[in-house]
């Protein structure tokens, strides 16, 4: 539960705000227009073709996720901004970490997200405080970056220095005993504005809407830390370093479990995890980067970046199990991983006029090693006749257990050539030859190579317009057969391969502040593993699986009116197993059929913002051998915000937020054995100063 007393006390100060501000003479301008030119209207991205492209030369789909509709959202999760992106749905958030599916397909840790366009292990809670946007790529982008889901990649884009003096402080407080404090300070550190540098700081705690059997609270604290420097060597080159650190310990929620013969979520208030069930994860990032421009017509932009990820976590199975004595009880676990995540790159870009044709062209490489070392200890507890309270045994300590040490390389040189014919036409070409070698816990090396090709012709029928195709591919690598049982153990796999098929088209409208963009798709992934068990206790793996993902986009992000911002977005997705015996003409897990996602922004001229959310989730199946279905759902979340124009340098900002308003139940992510509850009613109050 919240805090009463302070909640009460902030809704009252944000929502007086307006009374005491209707005597002022609109003479603050500034205070009404602020951050509002484009709505939430993004012109470009940097992520699609690794430079910085407008949205109607990048053929293929981008969303854009902004400052300001995080800001106005008040998000603290990733889970919380891509929500506003109907071709993402959300997974298990089991070990306390969030898991998406983009177009369908499971984004992984290790390849399925990017910081400031290079990989990041994403394998915990990302510290969106840090974020100026979010970007997610639709479809296969192996040329690019190489391993990847075909669904797609979310590259989330650090905050950097400003030149002028900026200061944020807010304070957030909210149901549930959330509260979160961020200060982000920025401008330059010497009168020639040659050496910016800019710090964030967040410190938030949080308890879970859901208690424990006995009653207790299961609680999050977090902390956040950034600092970015950017230095001006000359008027050409500029030298950047960057370093973030997050703490987060929590207890862990695990999820509820599921009757699958009634279809209901049994205790859905109450976590089954233990009390001395949590996490504690340490992660540090740090890196440095330089871009140059080298001549009039080529630039460099090159970075190294190493991210440490530190986290000891002691676990408590929430479903009663048996063991191979046949005694009934529960599992438990103790671990501690370590992971290394090292990233570089050089792209060269240039930009030529050859026989009356222009050229944008990207020469580059990047590498990534992945280092991963894990020592864990396991328990199974048969005195333990029910769920609802046991001690932690004894003797489980990650110590007692066995080191396990796995490797990977990841290197890819890439070549991608935009070609504008002229005032029409635009074709893109590129191709990426990738190496991978990766070597398992059990020294098992194995060593891949890849081409993959990627290619594109957008038609511009105006001039705020364009009509586009594309095809791109991607690969993910499989694990070899390890079952002494299997027909074909010891058999080495081929990487799964994604296929993109894509037509689409985007307009600006309304004076080119209101962006529409609509596409049509499909998806293939070749090469998944197909296990045909047989009556001897025998089985035998093949790889002729296949994913086929049919499906209909639909986005709008703008103005539609000076006062009303929206940012829209509809998918349909028909999504299927094929050749696979088990699964045949099944659907993923936890990927709807239809999804839609809206949030505005209406203006008032008393420097009042109101805001309405509407996020459509479909039925989906909870398991992919599509055995339980979670019923669809529609939610709704509005806010209110006033800013109070102090002076001309320093604005007053407050907020309120109420999520889920109608206290709609419903399930989100997860397996049907451990499902998300979806969180009722609650709220969210802000006080933010801006200098």
């Amino acid at each position: 539960m919240f805090s009463k007393s302070q909640l009460t006390l902030l809704i009252g100060a944000v929502l007086s705000a307006p009374i005491a501000q209707a005597e002022i003479t609109n003479t603050d301008e500034h205070m009404v227009v602020t951050g509002r030119d484009y709505g939430y209207k993004a012109d470009t991205n940097s992520t699609a073709m690794r430079m910085e492209m407008t949205q109607l030369e990048t053929p293929g789909q981008v969303t854009v996720i902004d400052e300001k509709l995080i800001d106005e959202q008040r998000a603290s999760t990733l889970g919380e901004v891509l929500k506003n992106d109907s071709s993402i749905s959300e997974g298990s958030k089991s070990t306390n970490r969030e898991r998406f599916y983009l177009r369908g397909f499971e984004l992984s840790s290790s390849t399925g997200f990017l910081r400031d366009g290079v990989q990041h292990w994403s394998h915990y809670r990302q510290p969106v405080e840090l974020l100026e946007r979010v970007e997610v790529l639709k479809g296969p982008s192996g040329l690019l970056y190489g391993q990847s889901a075909p669904g797609g990649l979310v590259n989330m884009v650090a905050k950097k220095p400003t030149y002028d003096t900026q200061v944020k402080v807010s304070q957030d407080i909210g149901s549930n005993n959330h509260t979160r404090t961020v200060a982000d300070v920025s401008g330059s550190l010497n009168a020639e504005q040659t050496l910016r540098a800019r710090a964030v700081v967040a410190k938030e705690n949080k308890d879970s809407w859901r208690t424990r059997f006995d009653g207790s609270e299961v609680e999050t604290d977090r902390f956040v830390g950034g600092l970015f420097v950017d230095y001006d060597i000359n008027d050409r080159v500029m030298l950047s370093a960057h370093i973030d650190h997050t703490n987060e310990k929590g207890d862990l929620d695990n999820g509820s479990r599921v009757d699958k013969t009634k279809g209901k979520v049994i205790d859905p208030n109450t976590v089954k995890d233990q009390q001395w069930a949590n996490t504690d994860n340490e992660v540090t990032n740090y890196g440095v980067a330089l871009k140059a421009d080298l001549t009039d017509a080529w630039s460099l932009n090159s970075g190294i970046n190493r991210q440490f990820y530190e986290r000891q976590r002691t676990e408590s199975d929430i479903h009663l199990d048996q063991n191979k004595k046949g005694e009934m009880g529960y599992n438990s676990s103790d671990r501690h991983d370590e992971w290394t995540f090292d990233t570089a790159f050089v792209d060269f870009t240039g930009n030529l006029d050859v026989l009356g044709m222009n050229h944008q062209l990207l020469v580059g490489m990047n590498g990534l090693h992945y280092d991963y070392k894990k020592q864990s200890d396991s328990h199974f507890s048969p005195e333990a006749g029910n769920q609802n309270g046991f001690n932690k045994p004894i003797d489980l300590n990650y110590l007692n257990g066995s080191l396990s040490h796995s490797t990977k390389k990841q290197y890819g040189l890439y070549v991608q050539d935009l070609v504008t014919l002229n005032d029409q036409w635009q074709v893109l070409g590129g191709i990426r030859f990738a190496y991978d070698n990766e070597t398992s816990s059990k020294g098992v090396e194995k060593t891949y190579h890849n081409i993959l090709p990627k290619m594109g012709v957008t038609y511009h029928p105006t001039e705020n317009s364009s009509i586009y195709g594309v095809y791109s591919e991607s690969f993910e690598t499989v694990g070899d057969i390890s079952n002494d049982k299997d027909l074909n153990d010891g058999q080495e796999q081929k990487p799964k391969k994604g296929k993109l098929y894509e037509v689409g088209t985007k307009w600006e409208l309304i004076d080119n502040r209101l962006l529409l963009s609509g596409a049509l798709f499909q998806i293939e992934q070749d090469n998944m593993q197909v296990v045909d068990k047989f009556d001897n206790d025998t089985q035998i793996t093949t790889q002729a699986g296949k994913q086929i993902h049919k499906g209909i986009e639909l986005s709008a992000s703008g103005q539609i009116t000076d006062a009303l911002s929206v940012n829209a977005s509809t998918t349909f997705l028909d999504a299927k197993y094929k050749n696979t015996p088990a699964l045949e003409g099944k659907k993923p897990a936890d990927v709807p059929e239809f999804t839609a996602s809206v949030w505005t922004n209406y203006a008032i001229d008393n420097g009042t913002d109101v805001n309405l959310g509407i996020y459509h989730i479909g039925s989906r199946y909870g398991d992919s051998a599509n055995t339980f279905k979670k019923d669809a759902y529609t939610r709704v979340d509005v806010g209110v915000a006033h800013t109070y124009k102090y002076d001309e340098k320093l604005d007053i900002i407050g907020r309120v937020n109420v999520e889920n308003l109608f206290d709609t139940d419903y399930l989100a992510g997860g397996s049907s054995s451990s499902v998300v509850v979806g969180e009722g009613r609650n709220f969210m109050a802000t006080i933010e100063f801006k200098y």
